[in-house]
């Protein structure tokens, strides 16, 4: 759907959805099937040939995970006009899917193993998508000062006074998003050779937040929730069921214009990235141990550039 308002402001909201079916996943043929006995049976591709009884991996990829997103998303939208422009989406959203992929680590997202945890359940892995955010905002805005050369004010100001305040320009963006989902990791204790164990979950996840640590950082979640499996079993956890830090930040530019002539101008530039110093938080520890739900860094602090130009 789409509605403008006035002649320079558009409003768009849509529903956005993608099904994927037959994605790769990958597949160590390798593991054992657990019987319900709690014993393992050897593995289809190597049974009967004792040659290849110390083989510990085989791996290989098929086309058989599933992934559906569904989305409301909603843009308004200001064209240039009177020194305005602006733009404003916002996302609600779900992604779910069964093929976490291979995707790399790092930041506020942390996918877990590529891996089913196991190849004879399929349906065990079915979770959030590691990117998956519920919700997400996103704006920028740019606005050029009324006052100096050329503009409604000021063009016919002493020559020193609008050379300071005259042909400003300021320009933001904002991101604001919730936080991605997290799988809690344990070492195999089911005897498959399991390429994507995980932890058992003993009570209901609790997010604490920025809850100081006594080691440092914050605690972000209980660890006293998650616990290894049971010897001869996998892990009662399912993927994504945490969620990490989200993110707010805001990132203002200056823009101003020195007129040296007709043609001549010089153009200074300065940037606040991340303007409020505000902890853009990494996602916690998600390895079952003794640093488990601890979040021990960021990816930095205010960071301020300066740029100077010659247009001629």
């Amino acid at each position: 759907m789409e509605r403008q308002f006035f002649n320079d402001t558009t409003l768009m909201v849509g529903y956005v959805g993608q099904h994927g079916t037959h994605l790769m996943v990958p597949r160590p043929y390798f593991q054992r099937q657990l019987l319900p006995d709690g014993t393992t049976a050897p593995s289809p591709y190597l049974a009967g040939n004792p040659a290849l009884a110390d083989i510990a991996q085989i791996s290989g990829t098929e086309s058989n995970g599933n992934q559906r997103y569904d989305a409301l998303q909603a843009t308004l939208q200001k064209r240039f006009s009177q020194g305005l422009q602006y733009q404003i989406a916002y996302t609600y959203s779900k992604c779910m899917t069964d093929s976490i992929g291979y995707y790399g680590s790092g930041g506020q997202a942390v996918p877990t193993s590529a891996y089913w945890q196991n190849l004879y359940d399929k349906g065990a892995e079915w979770g959030p998508c590691y990117f998956d955010v519920k919700s997400a905002l996103t704006s920028f805005a740019t606005y050029e000062l009324p006052f100096g050369r050329g503009k409604r004010f000021g063009d016919d100001w002493n020559r020193w006074v609008k050379a300071a305040l005259g042909n400003w320009q300021v320009s933001s963006i904002v991101s604001l998003h919730k936080g991605y989902p997290l799988t809690v990791s344990a070492g195999d204790a089911s005897g498959t050779n399991s390429r994507g164990p995980r932890a058992d979950c003993i009570a209901p996840a609790n997010v604490f937040g920025r809850m100081d640590s006594p080691s440092g950082g914050y605690q972000w979640f209980d660890p006293s929730a998650y616990g290894p499996p049971v010897p001869g079993a996998f892990g009662t956890c399912g993927v994504g069921t945490i969620r990490g830090p989200g993110l707010a930040n805001l990132d203002l530019g200056l823009q101003k214009e020195f007129f040296v002539s007709e043609g001549k101008h010089f153009e200074f530039r300065t940037e606040f990235l991340n303007l409020t110093n505000t902890p853009l938080l990494n996602a916690p520890d998600t390895g079952l141990g003794a640093g488990l739900g601890q979040l021990r860094t960021s990816q930095g602090p205010r960071n301020i550039q300066f740029g100077l130009k010659f247009y001629f």
